[in-house]
């Protein structure tokens, strides 16, 4: 019996809001297993030591700012993404933004910025990456959703319809365009602790607590989604497209 093909040798990876978090394991895991990383957030230097560390390490990553919600970064990245690495191959759509609010108070101007961020930015960001995959007849396309995308949200509403589109897209890229070579998929996260979520999980006991609800006992950690991006990039995963895949210790086979 063979073993699966896992290394992303010689790919080339974006990755958005990657500095901390999920997307950081992600570019971390994928660094790893052979791909170039350009690792985008909004905190440049964040991106940078994290960029620096991989490379200390033998890897190959760059660090690039912007505000996800400003759409022209979409081309900008996408283009000095070639420019550093000469194609892009992995785009993985991981920037998100949410907000905590009463349905009926909602600022529209939130509404807008998650729009923005969580639907336009991703939509753009495959817009300007697929004719570079098309170019090298391989591409894949990892969107980061959630498990709220599936069961809808009592306090971030708009946040849970980014997701529920998100997931949308992804099955719409993965018919359209496998003929390509590409393949598109999204993780959807369950409840996981990240610095975006430090007010649902402000100590060690509180994620315990919370991880008693979750079927295998314990929530999620960023390291959780590296290990399933990697087959989903790598050959390994190449017969695998428009699925959404829910990372949540068995929240959503309740």
């Amino acid at each position: 019996m063979k073993l699966p093909d896992f290394s992303v040798n010689d790919r080339v990876a974006l990755l958005t809001g990657a500095g901390r978090g999920i997307g950081l394991a992600i570019a971390q895991a994928l660094a790893a297993s052979g791909a170039a990383v350009v690792i985008q957030d909004i905190d440049l230097d964040a991106a940078s030591r994290e960029a620096d560390a991989i490379n200390t390490a033998g890897g190959r990553a760059v660090a690039l700012g912007g505000d996800a919600t400003d759409l022209s970064l979409a081309c900008n990245v996408v283009q000095q993404t070639v420019q550093h690495f000469g194609g892009l191959h992995i785009l993985v759509n991981n920037v998100g933004v949410q907000l905590s609010a009463d349905f009926l108070e909602f600022p529209v101007n939130e509404m807008q910025r998650q729009l923005t961020c969580n639907i336009l930015l991703p939509t753009l960001l495959c817009q300007e990456a697929i004719p570079h995959m098309q170019a090298a007849k391989w591409g894949r396309i990892v969107n980061i959703g959630s498990v709220q995308g599936l069961n809808g949200s009592l306090g971030m509403g708009t946040y849970a319809m980014t997701k529920a589109a998100l997931e949308n897209l992804t099955k719409g890229l993965a018919r359209n365009y496998a003929r390509d070579g590409i393949t598109a998929n999204c993780i959807g996260p369950g409840w996981f602790v990240t610095l975006r979520n430090k007010e649902d999980f402000p100590s060690q006991q509180a994620a315990d607590e919370k991880g008693k609800r979750v079927p295998l006992g314990r929530v999620g950690y960023p390291d959780d989604c590296a290990g399933l991006a990697v087959l989903l990039c790598s050959r390994a995963g190449e017969y695998i497209t428009g699925q959404t895949i829910y990372v949540d210790g068995g929240i959503t086979s309740r």
